[in-house]
Formats: structure tokens, sequence, C-alpha cells
């Protein structure tokens, strides 16, 4: 029986319906999907680490089609927004405003007591959200209910002077069960990784095809950073100039603009 060790320390079976499920969820039809766990099941030693496992499956998908390769590489290109949460609130307004809402970023809202810079103000159908994104750089972390009640305790000092506005809270990681029930319990909307389940960040993106550029496995560091720095933050952003634009724009190699997005036009 072959095992799996997470970021967390904890040891579960090897799974191979999980890592099926996972294959199709980015294109991959049933068949492949069974060869290529079939495959990698037969590689793995009897201990293996979450990480590895991922990188091996992202090596097989590589050989049949980049675009699910890259599609796999959702969640890590999510890490890769950071060290710091900055890009995460830039990447979060982008997906809203794909659904609809218009977006102010880092605007300072009053409440009774305090001020408050709001990661985003988010509006439609005149409804008012104040939306606190909190970014984790580091897997295996979930978002706890000290995160909520900090939204809440805003939210609460906020809505003495502007009863309308609404309190959003956006993670790119799971959240706990505690913070999942006061988070229901006082109307805190929510935005994680598998929840709510018809409205998580991943089927949010996956809908919209709103891809960070972070997910585009021909860039590096340094591009993602140029790029985020001169708001080419999803996908969509690269197709809004000509190549030769963007290269201007962000000092980058015109070649290796052109590279990202024809990769990225697999996604779109």
């Amino acid at each position: 029986m072959k095992k799996i060790l997470k970021k967390s320390g904890l040891i579960e079976v090897f799974d191979e319906n999980k890592l099926i499920k996972s294959l199709i969820n980015v294109g991959v039809d049933y068949e492949l999907a069974q060869k290529i766990c079939e495959k990698i099941y037969n590689k793995i030693p009897d201990l293996i680490r979450a990480d590895e496992l991922w990188k091996m499956a992202l090596k097989e998908l590589k050989r049949y089609h980049l675009g699910f390769a890259t599609k796999y590489n959702i969640k890590k290109a999510i890490y890769n927004l950071g060290p710091s949460g900055y890009p995460f609130e830039r990447y979060v307004a982008k997906i809203l405003a794909e659904y609809g809402y218009e977006t102010i970023i880092n605007e300072w809202v009053e409440g009774e007591c305090s001020s408050y810079e709001i990661d985003i103000v988010a509006i439609k159908n005149g409804e008012r959200y104040i939306v606190e994104c909190k970014f984790h750089n580091q897997e295996g972390i979930k978002t706890d209910i000290k995160t909520v009640l900090y939204v809440f305790g805003r939210w609460v000092d906020i809505k003495v002077k502007y009863p309308y506005l609404k309190s959003w809270l956006a993670t790119n990681t799971k959240l706990s069960e505690e913070g999942i029930k006061f988070a229901e319990c006082k109307n805190i909307k929510i935005i994680a990784w598998k929840y709510p389940p018809n409205e998580s960040l991943e089927k949010l993106i996956e809908e919209k095809a709103v891809y960070p550029i972070t997910i585009l496995l021909s860039g590096n560091k340094f591009i993602y950073r140029k790029l985020i720095e001169n708001n080419f933050v999803i996908i969509q952003d690269l197709f809004r100039y000509k190549p030769e634009e963007i290269s201007k724009i962000t000092d980058i190699e015109l070649n290796k603009i052109k590279k990202l997005i024809e990769e990225a036009k697999n996604l779109s």
C-alpha cells in the first residue's frame, strides 16, 4: 500500500481515484487519466511527498498537452503570486471584474473608531462590499477563525457609518470549519479554496478562465514580477496589447512575451 506525505505532516493512503479526478478536472479524458495514474503509481515509492507526486503528474501532462499541464499548475500559481499579499489583492479584483463587479483597490474607509485601508471595494447591482484578502504563500495552511474575526471586527466598526456596506473575505487557502461556521452565522461572504462549493476560488477561476499570469509555465519569478508590477495580472491582460507594446512596457524580451501569449492561448 503506497502512501502520501502531505504538507501538513499527515500521511494518507494513495487514492488513485483522487488523482484521476484531479486530471479530469483539467480536461483530460477518463481513459488517459487512468493511463497517467497507472504510470505514476508504478513509479512512486511506498511513501512519497505530495509535492513530488504533483511534479510527476505535471511532467506526464506536459507530454500530452501543455494546456492540461498549465491548468494543473493553478494552485501553485496562486501561491507564486507572493510573497506579499498585494498581487493576490489585484488578482481577486480582476476576478471580480470578470463577474461584473466594479472594483476599487486600497480604498480608505472611515469607521466609528478608526479608519481602515480596505483591500477591495466591490460594487454590483447596487450592493457594495468591503473585501478583505488573506494570502498565504505556504501550502498546508488554513485560514482560521482569527482572520474571520478580524474581518468581522473591521466591518462592525465601519457599518456604524456605512450600514449598507457588506463584508467579504477572499483567501487562497481552505477555511477552517470554525471560520466557516462563524462566517455563515454573521453573513460574511467568502471566497476560499473549495468553499463555498459552487462559488469557490478555483471554480470562479475555471468558469471564466481568469488564470493568474503565474500559471504560465514558460515564465519565471522575474518575468512574473515585471508583468504584475505593470498590471498584467491575469492571462487576459496579455491579449489587450500587442506583444511589442507589452515588451516595451515591461522591459521583457519580445520572444519571451510571444511565448507567454502562445501558452496563454491554450487556456483562454
